[in-house]
């Protein structure tokens, strides 16, 4: 039986070191505990960040229904001790009636098994394995139940890591705004939703002035502090649905929704004008943007023509003077 249970754990650990996918990987975790322990269900139970209830988020064999239904918190018995005591436990019909309810989610059971499911010292929830009939419990079944949360922990600790190192990289380094390439998506998102709810859009795309003659003057390192200083003060300016992004060493590109190109000038005018009261870094820096704005048109659904027209719009804005404002429809 020893033997028979390190082989499928190995079984089941295949694939844990280069799929990201946590669901594909306790889904095989599930089958493989319900195989190997001939169990009737299973379903493992995380806490809900928002609500610190415990939901159900991988299950196998158990009903829509049971899913739905499950809503339970932490408590001072059965899933209390998993969180705060022991990482593993046996529940039968025997045990305490408060620990056997706790744990029945649509119908009684023989017996339960167990364990916490967490990482880096915190438990996030639990595993459970269920059975219509009490089986015997010996040391290699306990630690190979234990063994298949500990993968299901792994996986969901990487997929964490994973979705972390995903929202890392949607920001640019730089200013903490959007990067260009996650700007880009959410554009690409907004001009295809307006074929379905019509709505204005105005795209800005902002130049710094003065951005060269800063590094010349006083380096390359205080140039992008007054850039990335110009970045704080036009988030103060837009409004929370409208959406920013790095474009080049000394730009910003913008989205606003719901907000034609002439209710856009203004916004940029303002923010423009507040920016030119600022001085930034210990040499006392101003800058100013030149500005290109486009907007949507009707049933437009190219991106690089809306961008372009943006781009046209700067150039124009350039050939005039700093602090231009210019807008190609």
């Amino acid at each position: 039986m020893k033997e028979k249970l390190l082989i499928a754990l190995t079984q089941s650990l295949k694939g844990y070191l280069t799929e990201s996918n946590a669901t594909r990987l306790i889904q095989k975790t599930l089958r493989t505990l319900e195989q190997q322990l001939h169990a009737s269900y299973l379903y493992i139970a995380l806490q809900n960040k928002k609500t610190s209830y415990l939901d159900i988020t991988h299950a196998h064999g158990v009903s829509r229904n049971a899913l739905h239904d499950f809503h339970k918190r932490i408590g001072s018995n059965t899933i209390g001790r998993i969180f705060f005591k022991d990482s593993f436990n046996i529940i039968t019909r025997s045990s305490n009636l408060d620990d056997y309810e706790e744990m029945r989610i649509e119908q009684d059971y023989a017996m339960c098994l167990a364990a916490h499911i967490g990482w880096e010292g915190r438990t996030y929830g639990f595993l459970a394995c269920y059975f219509d009939q009490e089986i015997e419990v010996d040391i290699a079944t306990r630690n190979f139940f234990l063994a298949m949360a500990g993968a299901c922990s792994a996986a969901l600790e990487k997929e964490e890591l994973l979705h972390m190192i995903s929202e890392l990289r949607q920001f640019d380094v730089e200013t903490g705004i959007y990067s260009h390439q996650y700007f880009i998506r959410r554009l690409e998102k907004e001009i295809h939703d307006t074929q379905f709810e019509p709505h204005d859009l105005a795209l800005v795309i902002l130049d710094m002035d003065n951005f060269k003659s800063i590094i010349n003057l006083y380096g390359e390192e205080a140039a992008h502090d007054v850039y990335k200083s110009a970045a704080e003060v036009l988030k103060k300016h837009i409004r929370g649905c409208d959406v920013l992004g790095a474009h080049g060493i000394d730009e910003f590109i913008l989205y606003m929704p719901d907000t034609d190109a002439r209710k856009a000038e203004q916004i940029i005018g303002d923010f423009n004008t507040a920016l030119a009261k600022i001085k930034f870094t210990d040499n006392s820096i101003t800058t100013s943007f030149s500005c290109g704005i486009t907007q949507l048109r009707e049933s437009e659904e190219s991106i690089e023509e809306l961008i372009h027209r943006a781009q046209v719009a700067l150039y124009n804005a350039r050939k005039t003077a700093d602090q231009t404002i210019s807008i190609e429809l």
